[in-house]
């Protein structure tokens, strides 16, 4: 005769197999907190936070994972949450210095101070502020000055100055994408833009309306405020002859204060 094992026992060793077997595929802190980081580098910072928090269960000394949760909370404007979680991966690795400057930061301000704390929460460029300057190679002209203005995460004013045969000044409004390439570090926002630039030399002068259209890395890092870009510009040129046609090709690239 056969003997059944008792419902109660069987659904026990059932239940030990399955925590056994869940366990043998359950993700590591440093996994979740690798998942989480490839999510804020998108953006996606809500999704981001998920993982972080996973991680610190996981691990509740993962100090990485707790500035990562900081960052999310931060960059979702919730300062309070985000200076806690930054306290607690300090608590941890107090050897980090940038960490606790920037923690420090989001203490309440002095109303002097206030408007241009406020101002530098526009720039996506981590630890620098929404105005960049730099140096540009390429047309019109040979090479120049270039600056940058944001006016929030995705739009910003773009001018530069530029010599060879003559000074030409430009100016253009950009507006950013950061869906088409998603780096592991930082951001690589594709743009497009409209602008103008007016001609000087010879003894003439000449205005054009361009369509600027590039990709620019953005750092994020607080130790380096920079970004590099690289561009093509076609150009429609007015001038008392009549007009002409130019594409142009720039890469430059700024530090932002």
């Amino acid at each position: 005769m056969t003997h059944r094992i008792p419902n109660p026992v069987r659904l026990f060793a059932f239940s030990v197999f399955f925590l056994c077997a869940s366990a043998g595929f359950a993700a590591t802190s440093w996994e979740y907190y690798q998942a989480g980081m490839r999510l804020y580098n998108q953006h996606q910072y809500a999704d981001a936070a998920r993982y972080f928090k996973a991680a610190v269960q996981a691990d509740t000394g993962n100090w990485q994972a707790y500035q990562g949760l900081g960052l999310c909370e931060y960059a979702q404007g919730d300062k309070k949450a985000a200076k806690q979680d930054f306290n607690n991966s300090l608590r941890i690795h107090p050897d980090n210095p940038q960490l606790e400057h920037f923690a420090d930061s989001l203490s309440p301000a002095p109303a002097s101070s206030r408007s241009s704390a406020q101002s530098a929460e526009n720039s996506p460029i981590i630890g620098g502020g929404n105005f960049g300057i730099g140096l540009q190679f390429g047309g019109p002209g040979d090479w120049g000055a270039t600056g940058k203005y944001w006016l929030d995460e995705k739009d910003a004013f773009q001018g530069a100055v530029k010599i060879g045969g003559g000074t030409v000044l430009q100016l253009q409004y950009l507006w950013h994408d950061y869906d088409l390439i998603h780096p592991s570090q930082g951001a690589f926002p594709f743009y497009i833009g409209v602008g103008g630039d007016l001609g000087l030399g010879g003894g003439s002068v000449a205005v054009a309306g361009c369509l600027p259209v590039g990709l620019t890395y953005l750092f994020q890092k607080k130790s380096a405020p920079l970004d590099i870009f690289v561009e093509a510009v076609p150009t429609l040129w007015f001038f008392s002859g009549g007009t002409s046609f130019q594409l142009y090709g720039n890469v430059g690239a700024r530090f932002y204060f």
